[in-house]
């Protein structure tokens, strides 16, 4: 009996310390990105249409979901992309972190993946379009931050491949302004 108590006592500090664990960041700053649906690896919980009125008008609806601040996408792997963009006019260097590494850090399932624009804008990418290309969420175009003003705070980019267009439906657009991912229909 005292062994079968002692054992409890073990699972219950044990599971204690797991509750505890930390190891899924929070946001800290200002969110400027959240991601949801079919998130694995979630930092917050369901859309509360009071708190999360932005993208409760962007009819964003999830159980849970990732929201990353400016830091933790600078955590990510960088990658980068040089393009010309109507927005711009000129050809322009744009560094952001690897979308194929943030999915795979927030455990996303490898499913059809929407990007909602703060104007309700959206395009999306299936799994092969993430797994066989350079997508970027730029946070900067030469050196400097993507804000509001800049149709920012991020915008999905690639390196458009001799020949390669956006679909009818907005499949492999280059999305700014893009305030919310959402992984699965």
């Amino acid at each position: 009996m005292l062994r079968a108590l002692v054992f409890c006592w073990i699972a219950l500090v044990s599971f204690a310390a797991l509750a505890e664990d930390s190891s899924v960041p929070e946001s800290e700053g200002m969110v400027l990105l959240t991601v949801g649906g079919l998130v694995g690896k979630p930092n917050r919980g369901p859309i509360d249409k009071k708190r999360d009125s932005a993208l409760a008008k962007l009819k964003a609806n999830f159980k849970h979901g990732f929201a990353f601040d400016r830091d933790m996408l600078l955590a990510l792997p960088q990658g980068e992309v040089t393009a010309v963009t109507l927005e711009l006019g000129d050809e322009a260097v744009f560094k952001g972190p690897l979308l194929k590494d943030l999915m795979v850090f927030i455990e996303a399932a490898k499913v059809k993946t929407r990007f909602i624009a703060s104007d309700g804008y959206s395009g999306y990418l299936l799994p092969e379009d993430i797994d066989a290309s350079d997508y970027i969420l730029a946070l900067e175009a030469d050196g400097k931050p993507l804000g509001l003003d800049g149709q920012g705070p991020l915008w999905l980019m690639n390196t458009r491949k001799a020949g390669e267009t956006v679909g009818e439906d907005n499949r492999g657009s280059h999305v700014w302004a893009l305030v919310y991912m959402h992984v699965g229909d």
